[in-house]
């Protein structure tokens, strides 16, 4: 065991004050009191009144007083001494005589109640530091918690390395702790099992590790089948007791035996290889299961839209065809109708006028393309019944379905296949539910005779079976997309306790009717304000009975906004993209959030360097191959920096750093306060078979392609970042950064564009105690929710059409307050949370009063929006921020024309965790120069406006170089006359 983690330099920074503080701290912690102050000038002389107060609010600020006093930020040391009235430069003299110091020191420690660590005071911080190293891994995390007690339990940190040893020490006591209650399952067959792991298997041609952490590409039956195949190896092992491991522990172990090659895990000891195992093969069950349930999705849904395609073909096809027959048989009815021809002689005359042989064939090919009276392309699905069948007798058989709904019909006709699978018989009895399919599928499943067809019978369980797993009334145990929606929400035995606390977090009165009652005034008091504006020649107003709304006008800039960007623009300096990232790493530190996954490896320069080159790669789309010769670095390094460093809460460590750096930037608050933000979808097209790739012609032809969809601030930052398919619906990921924000950006409001909303996307906002301001595409169009029909209000009647039904989200109210709390507090995610709320056509009762109350946050935000021009302005402007960045986001991401190449859907998070990080970088590097440029301009006296300020923009790239610099040796090059030698293979 190795007795220091930190680097020298993180050592001495971890020994003296932060390089910046910021200024809410200084204002909290440095802040001198009126009993301060009594003790501060109880000592002689300025340079020790001065000394003694800082080492006073050190005490209180870091835990400990840095022995060099000096290294204090100096704009603390000048707030503290403008307190004091005294000179800062008098610091310098401070603690020349020894005792001095530690006597100021002692007498602090009396009077603020500290005091040095005992031997007992050591044991219990041992032993509870214990218990978090069975929690987490990361020595960073665990000296910052261990400095947290100490200070809460006002005990003087000791020396930085005392602590690093007691780190490492209890580091090693926790994976010793977890080995042990681990021994009584690790029988020797449970062991055998685990290490072959990390064993060639002749029949993979690879070791099962391998094998198990490689995704799937592709949504094909014999994805799926290799997924089933994953399944029936994990299920060897019995899992039951994992549970006795940590949520964060088992996650970070995991990622340990994800990353690491069977060499290096074999050359582990016991202690520390079985549990990385184990972790590993518990969170490859979970994800395996979810896979095969994801590929079983997409598989049947792009086979449903082939079917669809078919049909349209078809009917292309037949087009021609179908005009013959109907000109045909005109001919035939006109024959047919005459009453000049007696019936002995008709066909007579029908043959004359048709040969008997163009009749026959014409029939023969109307019967060919006669469509089904109700015109659905099931026949062209049941046509791809083969293709499905490849996988779909192991899949039924793979899994226990459960049911949420008693005596579920599609459950007994799931198990119904699984018994004709499992007996090879091929008819369906008789007696198999039907009532669990909807009614246009059931000409085709029950033939004339009435036997059930065994194609159509299969397709339709499927089909339903699909939605039932999207909704959640079909679940499955071992899995985490496809579990039980009860295990989301706060569990019901522990919501009466924790409801106060979720009420007061989110601003909700703990009764059911006041928040009901209060929205309900709103609605009364803007239905009464806003019909009288509906007039003719307003810009809202009615026309014929619907409500027109004119496009907002745009406003030119002011000429001296424009100068100023001009300005602004001659100003700012040509910079390599590499050197910028350098720079604003320097200010911020950001490089510092990239830790090992096993917390324990040392920083060096070289490892930045590699970082740096990892962080273009990606974010850029170099790519690592083509990044490591434009960096001349051996390309394993850069993948083991990538593997070991970049992961998504790394990267979003990182950006957050980013994000509260712009934030605290004095030009950031003319942008904005942070308490407005807005998220878009950007879509890029994918190279190969992409599984979570989908096809949307209008952005991607004939290819297929993903959206990075993100979050961006008022003030121009991106807070968050998400790969998601582009055929689903924004609406279902807008929550998921906003609640998962953990910079300093205050958010109360947020704004997407139409695809972004829903009802229930509406209700969830309020619930939270947050504003949702969607820019609503044909918002005349919209239906408006009123309250009782004795309301009258003669503009906006054409628009009501519905009322609330009061009663509906009374009766579910504690329900959708607990799933409102269920998100604040972390226990599912929103996007989750979301695509089972609205998956299944057949909703629940709690999806329907969250669509209820979700009419009337809609229709108040509606009115609000008619009202007041300035609102919608407020939404376009942030946008349109959004957009800028857009623009930026494709400059940065250029190669490959900006394809991307990655196939796994951790890689592409990554990738789009990187460029979210490299544009936050340029938008802080811009704000900090712009501000330099707009500070030369007013010393030479320019006068530059605050509303001009308002007007500018640090989404601009023109000065930025990411391609990087070539270099033209001529004179090096020009004597060589033979060919450069061939690369030798491998």
């Amino acid at each position: 065991m190795h007795g220091y983690f930190l680097s020298d330099n993180e050592r001495e920074q971890h020994q003296r004050f932060p390089a910046e503080i910021p200024s809410r701290d200084v204002s909290d912690y440095f802040t001198l009191s009126a009993a301060d102050r009594r003790r501060v000038n109880r000592q002689r002389g300025a340079h020790n009144r001065l000394g003694f107060a800082l080492q006073l609010c050190a005490l209180r600020y870091l835990g400990f007083a840095p022995h060099e006093l000096t290294s204090a930020p100096a704009s603390v040391v000048m707030f503290v001494a403008d307190q004091l009235q005294v000179s800062p430069t008098c610091l310098s003299t401070y603690g020349q005589r020894a005792h001095t110091r530690t006597d100021h020191l002692q007498e602090i420690l009396d009077s603020m109640g500290y005091r040095k660590a005992t031997p007992a005071d050591w044991g219990h911080l041992r032993s509870w530091l214990r218990e978090r190293a069975l929690e987490h891994d990361n020595p960073t995390l665990l000296l910052q918690l261990a400095c947290e007690k100490l200070q809460r339990e006002k005990i003087v940190r000791p020396g930085i390395t005392r602590l690093e040893r007691l780190v490492l020490q209890v580091r090693q006591d926790g994976q010793a702790e977890i080995y042990q209650r681990l021994s009584p399952w690790l029988i020797a067959d449970r062991r055998q099992l685990l290490d072959q792991l990390l064993i060639v298997d002749p029949e993979l041609r690879r070791t099962p590790l391998t094998w198990l952490r490689q995704a799937a590409s592709a949504n094909s039956p014999p994805a799926i089948m290799n997924a089933l195949k994953k399944l029936t190896y994990l299920r060897q092992m019995p899992l039951e007791n994992v549970s006795m491991l940590n949520p964060n522990r088992l996650k970070l172990l995991a990622q340990i035996g994800r990353r690491s090659t069977p060499p290096a895990l074999q050359r582990l000891p016991e202690e520390r290889r079985y549990p990385i195992l184990l972790a590993f093969w518990h969170q490859t069950l979970v994800e395996t299961t979810d896979e095969a349930l994801d590929l079983f999705d997409r598989c049947l849904a792009e086979t449903e839209a082939r079917a669809s395609r078919d049909l349209v073909e078809f009917r292309t096809t037949v087009a021609r065809a179908t005009n013959e027959k109907v000109r045909l048989f005109g001919e035939v009815g006109r024959v047919v109708l005459d009453t000049t021809i007696r019936d002995t002689t008709l066909r007579r005359a029908i043959y004359q006028r048709i040969s008997r042989e163009h009749l026959q064939r014409a029939v023969d090919e109307a019967e060919k393309i006669a469509r089904p009276d109700d015109d659905n392309y099931f026949d062209f699905l049941e046509t791809r019944y083969a293709y499905l069948r490849q996988f779909v007798h192991s899949f039924l058989a793979g899994f226990f379905f459960h049911s949420n709904i008693p005596a579920d019909p599609l459950l007994k006709a799931v198990t119904v296949l699984q018994d004709l699978n499992a007996t090879r018989h091929r008819g369906v009895p008789d007696d198999a539910p039907l009532e669990c399919l909807p009614r246009k599928w059931l000409p085709y499943v029950v033939a004339r005779d009435g036997r059930i067809d065994r194609h159509y019978y299969e397709l339709g369980v499927l089909w339903e079976l699909r939605n039932a797993l999207r909704a959640g009334n079909i679940w499955l145990e071992s899995s985490r997309r496809y579990a039980n929606p009860e295990t989301y929400l706060i569990p019901k035995e522990r919501w009466p306790q924790v409801r106060p606390e979720v009420c007061q977090q989110v601003q909700l009165p703990e009764d059911n009717t006041t928040r009901l009652a209060e929205r309900e005034q709103e609605l009364s008091v803007l239905f009464e304000r806003v019909d009288p504006l509906l007039v003719q020649g307003g810009k809202a107003r009615m026309e014929k009975s619907k409500l027109v709304l004119s496009p907002l006008e745009a406003e030119d800039l002011p000429a001296s906004a424009v100068e100023l960007a001009r300005l602004i623009d001659e100003r700012l300096p040509y910079v390599e993209l590499s050197e910028l990232l350098i720079e604003v790493d320097r200010w911020t530190g950001f490089s510092q959030c990239f830790e090992h996954v096993a917390g324990s490896e040392p920083r060096s320069t070289d490892l930045q360097r590699r970082l740096y080159a990892v962080l273009l790669g990606q974010g850029c789309n170099i790519g690592l191959t083509r990044m490591a010769r434009i960096a001349e670095t051996p390309h394993h390094q850069l993948v083991w920096c990538n593997t070991w460093y970049v992961r998504e809460e790394t990267l979003k460590a990182a950006t957050t750093t980013l994000v509260n750096f712009h934030y605290h930037q004095p030009l950031s608050r003319y942008w904005g306060g942070g308490t407005l933000s807005s998220s878009d979808g950007q879509r890029f097209p994918v190279s190969g078979k992409v599984r979570h790739a989908t096809a949307l012609p209008r952005y991607f032809g004939y290819g297929r392609g993903v959206t990075f969809y993100t979050w961006t601030s008022d003030q121009f930052s991106q807070y968050g970042t998400k790969v998601i398919p582009a055929t689903v619906r924004d609406a279902t990921y807008v929550l998921d950064e906003i609640l998962d924000n953990e910079t300093e950006l205050s958010l109360v409001e947020h704004t997407t564009d139409t695809a972004g909303y829903t009802e229930i996307v509406f209700a969830l906002f309020d619930l939270l105690g947050l504003q949702f301001s969607p820019r609503i595409r044909d918002i005349g169009g919209q239906q408006l929710y009123g309250l009782d029909r004795a309301s009258t209000y003669p503009h906006l009647r054409p628009l009501l059409k519905g009322r609330i039904k009061r009663a509906l989200i009374l009766s579910r109210w504690d329900d959708m307050v607990r799933v409102a709390g269920s998100l604040r507090l972390g226990w599912v995610t929103a996007s989750l949370l979301l695509s089972k709320l609205q998956a299944y056509p057949r909703r629940n009762a709690l999806s329907v009063a969250l669509q209820e109350y979700g009419r009337l946050i809609k229709t108040l935000f509606i009115l609000r929006y008619l009202e007041d021009e300035t609102y919608r302005r407020r939404i376009n402007t942030q946008l349109n921020k959004g957009e800028a960045l857009h623009a930026l986001r494709e400059f940065l991401f250029f190669a490959n024309k900006g394809t991307i190449r990655r196939k796994q859907e951790e890689e592409q998070t990554h990738q789009a965790g990187c460029l979210n990080l490299l544009t936050n970088a340029v938008v802080a590097w811009n704000t900090v120069y712009m501000a330099a440029a707009i500070a030369q301009l007013q010393a030479d006296g320019y006068l530059v406006r605050d509303e001009d300020i308002a007007h500018l923009s640090p989404a601009r790239y023109e000065h930025i170089n990411p391609y990087g610099k070539y270099s033209f040796e001529v004179d090096a090059l020009r004597g060589k006359t033979r060919l450069r030698p061939l690369r030798t293979p491998g």
